[in-house]
């Protein structure tokens, strides 16, 4: 529904004070979509350093793994896994930017296998229990990186939609209005000069004539 404007030079007034908070609130938000770009820009970038040591701890682990289902044989290799299964814990910190609540570190507790149990199996069994620990980490760090990044994305989005709706909408529509009033008072303006003057051409021919 349009609002509806109070006529005259209250109108004007009323306008000039809404023209006022719609321009400064564009201003904040193109302020805040700044901020949020250059903080996306550095959460893509993380986001793929992450993803690649991800998929190279990944790949380190499937191939430590391997090595050590060769050596000791897959039930060596479940053994040793039962022994810490189930025991990792992962712990994500929140963090706001701009208002923004997003994921900002992944704190990890992992459990590591007795020496013995690993002295027990095989000598790629340490190494493999490590590989997989730090591709643990790594899984973890990329996954906040992601979530954190999709949020401030979203939040861009949405200061984006409101900057043009303000700048595109709303300050076109008060700037059209006050025109449109501006335009009437200088109408009524000149008709309340051409009555005056003739009130006063009338008034002195009422004089001469009495």
């Amino acid at each position: 529904m349009p609002e509806r404007v109070p006529p005259g030079r209250v109108g004007r007034l009323w306008l000039l004070q809404r023209l006022d908070v719609a321009r400064r609130g564009a201003e904040l938000l193109d302020r805040k979509r700044q901020l949020l770009r250059r903080e996306q820009e550095r959460l893509a970038m993380l986001c793929e350093g992450t993803g690649r040591e991800w998929e190279a701890a990944c790949a380190l682990a499937q191939q430590w793994g391997l090595r050590a289902a060769v050596l000791g044989g897959g039930a060596a290799v479940n053994l040793s896994a039962a022994s810490v299964a189930g025991q990792a814990r992962v712990v994500v910190t929140w963090q706001n930017t701009m208002g923004v609540r997003h994921p900002g570190e992944a704190l990890c507790t992992l459990a590591v296998p007795e020496p013995t149990e690993l002295a027990a199996a095989n000598a790629a069994m340490g190494p493999a229990a490590a590989a997989y620990r730090r591709a643990l980490e790594a899984a973890a760090a990329h996954a906040v990186a992601a979530a954190a990044l999709h949020e401030i994305e979203t939040e861009l989005q949405a200061t984006q939609r409101r900057v043009r709706a303000i700048e595109q909408h709303r300050i076109p529509q008060l700037e059209g209005a006050l025109h449109t009033l501006m335009l009437r008072l200088e109408e009524l303006e000149r008709e309340e000069r051409v009555v005056t003057r003739w009130a006063k051409l009338h008034g002195a021919e009422t004089g001469r004539s009495a």
